[in-house]
């Protein structure tokens, strides 16, 4: 993957993994996902702008929580993680680039250390 693409890739700020919670990562996951998506669709030339592309990547992620059995409204560690799986299984199915699901993929990792050090009495509110 050349240098100039990956420069266009959402990266998680250090400042989102302070006071983590599982609301906060569900909706980090969402601008993630988001962020993901636009990438895809530039790739690909869609036209599509971003409120539009945000609405459908909330409804997304709400279905997929629905999908796994797991409620949107009160995430935990282990549904996001379902989650997050099912979207990157559903985002190869899309035709989403592989470099662009593993990159972001890892964005998210990230995110989910934070809220299992919180978790496990480093920082402790929930």
């Amino acid at each position: 993957m050349d240098e100039e693409k990956v420069l266009g890739f959402w990266e998680v700020p250090a400042k989102d993994l302070i006071d983590i919670t599982p609301i906060k990562v569900r909706d980090i996951i969402i601008h993630c996902f988001f962020e993901a998506q636009k990438e895809t669709i530039a790739r690909s030339r869609e036209i599509c702008n971003d409120e539009e592309t945000h609405n459908i990547v909330v409804n997304l992620l709400k279905f997929t929580f629905k999908e796994v059995n797991e409620d949107y409204d009160a995430p935990t560690n282990e549904s996001l993680a379902k989650v997050v799986q099912a979207l990157a299984s559903k985002s190869a199915s899309w035709g989403t680039p592989k470099d662009i699901i593993e990159y972001h993929m890892g964005q998210i990792m990230k995110v989910v250390a934070a809220l299992n050090a919180r978790k496990q009495g480093v920082v402790g509110e929930e």
